[in-house]
């Protein structure tokens, strides 16, 4: 997302301009500001709150500067800075412009030496300045102003007033770029063309603790304040940074806000600056948890000035983090204020003074180098870089591509922690117009500063240092309760704000103007490898990142560590106290004519604090073009002086007089900023987007206020306008002086076949120079380019397609379906490889989700050998109008890296809807080593509609994380289902099974991408719930249903799931662990892994329980087990007290053991009964035992039971007498919740032993009779006896015991 201000939509939203008055007489004053363009459309309504702003200067500049460095350098008396501010404030005159306001009926919100902002209804405002405000209209840009000149009494002399119009000439730029938002976990890109992804998509998302790992930052910032200024600030700040610490695990923010001016944080939802403001604090205070935070929000942009002046001169805090802009091809001012006939109004070098003067004050200020690569999202390179970032008081942070190490956690779970990986410059990326990337180049008002001699060039090079900017590997933070993921450098910048807090609550030592303390690291190579990551890759549109220092990310990124101690070390380091200012007689400001003279002052001390009185010092003045001279200083008593004379043709405006010399072996830097020569202040025309572009064969107007440093109108007859295309000046423009003096005007039209596209215009002469860019051509284009893979960086291999989307359009709507539009494509060594014809695109649906209808395209294929590199695509369009033929066009860049990378894709067999899978990635170079390090994502697309790959992709998209142990990327999946929170919800359950294509895409570090698409993965007809609790109050708000009574569920997976207080029926169901308490459950052609009752009566029909140590653990139920399969179990049952188990039909498979409690032992019973008995007695060993039934000969009979120590004693009747003799069959049904049945056999051998013992006792009878009896016949009848006696036992035996058969 770019928010770039210069188009308001409403009006109470819009910029405030520096609106000036000046004094006439008494009571009277003329406004002459800009003449604007535009037509009266209404007034603004009475009752409308305007905010107004009054910057009061300081009695004398040079002297308030030197006097601040003498007191931070010990030079002079122990005063606060408040207190040297209040010296030199004009205290009598702000006492006047607030008792005025306040007469009138103002109302004063801020109030101090040099800031009064104040507020009233558009009524009072007419009033008090004698006027009217109405609305006008130019093109897009609705805004409103004075009506007839104001006229205020005439102690406003020098005081510049801002806010009584909101039309400006100064576009600040939201430096960040929110890549989506964070749904259920799930990265959803924002999806409005032209900003739409292309075929692949892959991102990283970080948390703090992955910024904070990677940079190896000690949090702190305990008794440190950072301000952070953004206009209107935002509603939910305070809600959103609680929702960010609880999630994140951070500590409270300390959070202050200061308005100037009315606080309507409502109004930066409809601006940008509401994400703005969330992005900064929320960042500051994850790198410096424990730092007080100071949200300065001026009340519209327009008063931002005000806020840098209300820290400084309230000496507010220790650290200050701007994350908007203002790119410099687009001032088209110089001076130290920029004039409309005599008014000053503040420049760039009047902030600078107040950035420099907060640096002595001991603030360090960071601002962002922009978002939009070498450009600033301009047409041209020249001029591209921003400011507040490229002050030479300020640091500049660029941006980079982060690659973290995950040691802990995932990322798609945002409970990862991380340490450093691999970083590289962040790039441009065309999937925006204007592309984004990391800004960074060369002033082109600043001279090369003091603390960058080591670098190349003769001016200021930006950015000084880079952290993660690219919103592709960006910050998860919260916004109006929305986590969303966001970049740019706008996130860099308070990185760095945060650690400079940080830094600063461990050495207890404000670090000031930080660059110093930066590139003396620099230029110590041990110090500096230490301190920084050094950026070898990435590209910005013009220029290279390399080792060292590079105009895409400085110095590098930071390891906290390194850059503490190294910081110590300069603080070590003994070093000369200079104080520096430049005056000259009856200015009071830095700002001097040519032909005349000034005097360069410098205190100088030792580091104990006495004065240097003798050594070598000289004054070295440079300006954009290099040292201009080299000025010896000599002591006269107090101070070091010398004088220099400014002489026509040295260079104009920002010049630096750097004093540096040697004292006792001592040495030491003082530096100040003046401003030379003439204000120019280019008013007309504006640059393109800012303006439309300029129509060939069409007059337009060139408008320039010119004035000398003591703010009178220069009247020379005229100044030229000098109008350079490709290095040559093709045109020129007289502007001749105006009626009004300082205003000049100029009129030309480009008349074909003068070269249409980019322009500089110069307004220059020996004294001058200011500069803009224009644009001319009445075809606008906007051209996209579509990579394979949609990934922050615009990168294609070898064999593959780009595509090429461009809409071209005049400032009248045509041309769209009319132009002719041909794209160029150069190689690295800028040689014409091809040129392509785009044709208009159909009205149909690309790509799944894209229409361009209005656009014209072409496809074009990466030869097999292109040469690796960028390659540049300029798309050119012409379009024969009515005024003849207009054409203009767009530069774009790719980068053709030199391989692919080789992925294969793992994955654990089958999945089921819903279920979470890990998916597993061996990404390679070529020559088969490990990719470590990039951006990689996995997702899933059904098979059937992967041509709307563009949209369904976001919905299970997520970023894989290299695991080294594993040499793998790996992720955690969810499978889409029926209750996904997406465009899934709701889709009946066998649409969303079957084969779905896993695919895995994305771009190593160095610009390689990858895409395996047609990896297949099967999805199961089942739900996953996840782990469920259902009851029956519950079930239905969890989308089950009750039939017949009783809830079912039916194809669902669970990995645990616990049934409650109810009947339930599961069919088809796959269970992990299914618990069952208090329930009556019908379990039916189902598989589980373990299954545990309580209290519940349960049937398992025709299902698999399998997988497991214990299948079934059950205590205090009923369990009927029918055509139930147990696999791979060690124990089918593991049963307690109380439960019953009912077999029928149990499969055993690979089991160790029917129950995990032993089966019931037979421990001893009678096996053989020889003596009189009236029972037997069976003990049995095992636990839980029950005595289902006894049966004796098949006859159930009565028993008794005893329990024992080891389990029971089995009592049954047994009369041995009257009991058959022979086998007795005891069959014992036994449970100990399951049933077991065995079969005894005692013998019965009491009854024989009887009739043994009888025979013997008859024989005995008979030995004895015998031997009283004498004669054979009396042997003979008694033997008869005994006979028939042992007949009739045998008899009666055996009919005994075939009546037992």
């Amino acid at each position: 997302m770019k928010s770039v201000l210069s188009v308001p939509i409403a009006v109470i939203i819009l910029f405030s301009i520096l609106t000036i008055i000046s004094p006439i007489n008494s009571f009277s004053a003329t406004y002459i500001g800009p003449q604007l363009k535009g037509v009266k459309i209404g007034s603004l309504p009475q009752n409308m709150e305007i905010t107004v702003g009054f910057l009061i200067p300081p009695k004398n500049f040079n002297l308030l500067y030197l006097t601040a460095e003498e007191v931070a350098n010990h030079q002079t008396k122990p005063i606060s800075f408040k207190q040297v501010m209040k010296e030199f404030a004009q205290t009598q005159l702000e006492n006047e412009v607030t008792n005025y306001l306040e007469s009138h009926g103002f109302s004063i919100s801020v109030q101090n030496p040099f800031v009064v902002i104040a507020e009233a209804p558009v009524s009072v405002v007419e009033e008090t300045f004698h006027t009217t405000l109405d609305l006008y209209r130019y093109g897009n840009i609705v805004y409103y102003k004075p009506s007839t000149n104001p006229i205020l009494p005439s102690f406003f002399a020098g005081v510049t007033i801002n806010g009584l119009t909101n039309y400006t000439t100064y576009n600040y730029q939201l430096n960040l770029e929110v890549l989506g938002k964070v749904v259920n976990g799930k990265l959803i890109p924002n999806m409005t063309f032209p900003q739409v992804t292309t075929f692949q998509f892959a991102a990283d998302m970080y948390s703090p603790q992955d910024i904070v790992g990677a940079y190896n930052i000690t949090q702190g910032g305990n008794g440190t304040t950072v301000a952070i200024i953004d206009a209107y600030g935002d509603p939910t700040i305070y809600e959103d940074l609680q929702i960010f610490d609880q999630h994140f695990h951070l500590p409270p923010v300390n959070l202050t806000i200061i308005p100037l001016g009315p606080y309507h944080p409502v109004f930066g939802l409809f601006t940008g600056w509401d994400i703005e403001t969330a992005l900064d604090v929320e960042t500051v205070h994850a790198i410096a948890p424990y730092a007080h935070i100071v949200l300065v929000v001026p009340s519209t942009p327009g008063l931002i000035p005000e806020a840098i002046d209300y820290i400084v001169s309230e000496d507010l805090a220790n650290v200050t983090s701007m994350s908007f802009g203002i790119i410099e091809n687009t001032i088209g001012d110089t001076g130290f204020y920029f004039v409309f006939d005599g008014v000053p109004m503040p420049n760039l070098p009047y902030w600078d003074y107040y950035f420099a003067l907060g640096t002595v004050e001991g603030i360090s200020f960071f601002a962002a180098s922009g978002d939009e690569g070498a450009y600033g999202g301009t047409l041209t390179t020249y001029g591209g870089v921003s400011y507040p970032a490229t002050s030479p008081f300020v640091t500049g942070v660029g941006g980079t591509s982060l690659y973290v190490n995950v040691t802990s956690g995932y990322l798609s779970a945002q409970n990862s922690s991380a340490t450093y990986g691999f970083e590289t410059g962040w790039s441009i990326f065309n999937l925006d117009f204007p592309f984004i990337g990391s800004d960074g180049g060369y002033s082109t008002y600043y001279p090369k500063p003091w603390y960058q001699y080591m670098i190349n060039g003769t001016t200021r090079a930006t950015p000084d240092v880079a952290a993660d900017a690219n919103p592709y590997t960006g910050l998860l933070i919260y916004v109006l309760g929305q986590e969303e993921v966001i970049g740019g450098t706008s996130l860099s910048t308070p990185i760095w704000a945060g650690l400079a807090a940080d830094l600063i609550s461990i050495i207890h030592k404000p670090l000031g103007l930080f660059n110093n303390i930066l590139y003396w690291i620099y230029s110590n190579s041990t110090l500096y490898n230490q301190a920084f990551h050094q950026i070898t890759f990435g590209f910005n549109g013009l220029y290279s990142a390399h080792s060292g220092y590079n105009l895409v990310t400085g110095l590098g990124t930071p390891d906290f560590y390194g850059l503490l101690k190294a910081v110590e070390d300069y603080f070590k380091q003994s070093r000369l106290a200079i104080s520096v200012t430049a005056t000259e007689p009856g200015v009071p400001y830095p700002w001097f004519m040519y032909n005349t003279t000034f005097e360069i002052i410098a205190k100088i001390s030792y580091p104990n604090t006495t004065m240097v009185t003798s050594g070598s010092f000289s004054a070295y003045i440079y300006t954009t073009e290099g040292l201009l001279t080299k000025i010896p200083l000599t002591f006269n008593g107090t101070y070091w002086v010398g004088t220099y004379t400014i002489s026509p043709g040295n260079p104009p405006n920002i010049w630096l007089v750097v004093v540096n010399g040697t004292s006792s072996g001592i040495s030491g830097t003082g530096v100040y900023e003046i401003t030379v020569g003439l204000s120019i202040d280019i008013i007309s025309p504006l640059p393109f987007p800012f303006e439309i572009t300029i129509p060939p064969n069409e007059p337009f107007e060139v408008v320039a206020c010119i004035y000398y440093p003591n703010l009178t109108p220069v009247e020379y007859p005229s100044f030229t306008a000098y109008f350079i295309h490709d290095t040559k000046n093709i045109f020129n423009v007289t502007l001749l002086l105006t009626r009004i003096p300082g205003l000049y005007e100029g009129v030309y039209a480009l008349i074909t076949p003068e070269p249409e596209g980019v322009y500089l215009m110069y307004i220059n002469d020996s004294y001058s120079s200011a500069y803009i860019y224009q644009t001319f051509g009445g075809i606008n284009v906007e051209t996209l380019v579509f990579t394979p893979i949609d990934d922050g960086f615009s990168s294609v291999s070898p064999g593959e397609n780009i595509t090429i989307f461009s809409f071209t359009f005049d400032q009248n709507g045509l041309g769209i379906f009319t132009s002719n539009v041909t794209a160029f494509i150069y190689n690295p060594q800028g040689k014409l490889i091809t040129e392509i014809p785009l044709k208009l695109a159909l009205d149909i649906v690309q790509f799944g989700d894209i229409i361009a209808f209005g656009y014209h395209e072409a496809n074009y294929t990466i030869p097999l050998n292109a040469t690796p590199g960028i390659y540049t695509i300029v798309t050119e369009a012409w379009y024969n109008s009515s005024i003849g033929v207009e054409e203009l066009n767009y530069t774009d860049f790719i980068y053709v890296s030199p391989y692919v990378i080789h992925t294969q894709v793992k994955y654990e067999g089958n999945a089921i809807e819903g279920e979470n899978i890990k998916v597993y990635a061996n990404i390679t170079y070529p020559n088969g080593t490990e990719v470590k390090y990039g951006e990689f994502q996995a997702t899933l697309v059904p098979s059937e509609l992967q041509f709307e790959q563009l949209i369904l992709e976001f919905y299970t998209e997520i970023p894989l994380q290299y695991n080294s142990t594993l040499n793998e990327w790996v992720g955690v999946i969810s499978v889409p289902s029926i209750n996904s929170t997406n465009i899934y919800q709701g889709a009946p359950l066998y649409s969303l099974s079957g084969p779905w294509y896993l695919e895995v895409s994305g771009i190593s570090p160095e610009g390689a991408i990858t895409e395996s698409i047609n990896n297949f993965l099967t999805v199961l007809p089942y739900t996953d719930i996840g782990t469920k609790i259902i009851t029956p109050i519950n079930a239905t708000s969890i989308g089950f249903a009750y039939q017949g009574g009783a809830i079912e569920l039916t194809q669902i997976y669970s990995p645990s799931l616990t049934l409650m207080n109810g009947k339930y029926i599961l069919n088809n169901v796959i269970v992990n662990t299914l618990i069952i308490k208090n329930s009556t459950v019908a379990i039916i052609n189902s598989k589980l892994n373990t299954l545990q009752t309580y209290s519940s009566n349960v049937n398992v029909i025709d299902s698999e329980i399998s997988n497991s140590k214990i299948g079934i653990s059950s205590i205090a139920s009923n369990i009927t087990l029918a055509s139930v399969t147990f696999s791979n179990v060690n124990y089918a049952i593991n049963q307690t007290a109380n439960t019953n188990v009912f077999l029928h039909g149990v499969n055993l498979n690979n089991v160790t053991a029917l129950s995990a409690i032993p089966a019931p032992k037979i421990v001893s019973y009678p096996t053989n009964i020889t003596s009189l008995t009236n029972n037997i007695t069976l003990s049995i060993s095992g636990e839980y035992l029950k005595v289902i039934s006894v049966e004796l000969d098949g006859k159930t009979i009565f028993y008794s039971v005893t329990s024992t120590t080891s389990g029971i004693e089995i009592t049954i009747p047994f009369n041995s007498a009257t009991m058959p003799s022979g086998n007795n069959i005891i069959t014992l049904a036994i449970s100990d919740g399951i049933e077991y049945n065995y079969t005894l056999v005692v013998y019965n051998s009491y009854p024989l032993i009887q009739v043994h013992s009888t025979i013997n006792a008859l024989n005995s009878s008979v030995i004895n009779l015998k031997s009283s009896l004498s004669t054979t016949t009396d042997i003979s009848i008694i033997g008869l006896v005994i006979a028939i006696i042992a007949v009739i036992l045998f008899l009666l035996l055996l009919f005994r015991r075939g009546g037992k058969r």
